[in-house]
């Protein structure tokens, strides 16, 4: 992408995203040009969201995103094998999101026995309200870790 960029008489400064800014305009708008007219390959919207922590957009709206800090990593590697791929997916995509919102699991999840742990609730709540995460997040993460998150509603 970067060989791409000079070809084009680009620069990665005039398009890296600024601190905290996750979707920028023109970088996802270099991206997807670069894939859709000159041939680079799909994968590096996907690589460059893993290594700047962004959330590029391909023109169909689809994001494949898995999480890339080591700790939640190893939270997906530990999920329940009962759990669905459906399942799976949602608690990845909160994975992702907390990570863009420089959140770590860890500053959430519940103390030993706790099933419903305020933080965690708040973020998951916030994320399905605000940030447009899947509605059965919540309820997969209380299959998946044995809580009882409660939505906006109290149910």
């Amino acid at each position: 992408f970067l060989c791409h960029l000079e070809q084009q008489d680009l620069s990665w400064s005039t398009l890296a995203p600024a601190a905290g800014e996750v979707r920028p305009a023109a970088l996802e708008a270099a991206v997807n040009t670069a894939i859709t007219q000159h041939g680079l390959q799909t994968g590096t919207r996907a690589a460059i969201n893993h290594a700047f922590n962004v959330f590029l957009q391909g023109p169909s709206g689809v994001v494949r995103l898995i999480p890339v800090w080591p700790e939640h990593q190893a939270v997906m590697a530990q999920l329940p094998t009962t759990l669905s791929q459906d399942q799976r997916s949602v608690i990845s995509r909160f994975l992702c999101h907390l990570e863009q919102q420089d959140l770590r699991w860890s500053a959430l999840a519940p103390a030993a026995g706790e099933v419903r742990p305020a933080a965690l609730e708040a973020a998951v709540n916030t994320a399905i309200t605000q940030h447009g995460l899947n509605s059965g997040t919540r309820a997969a993460i209380n299959h998946a870790f044995n809580m009882v998150l409660l939505g906006p509603s109290r149910r």
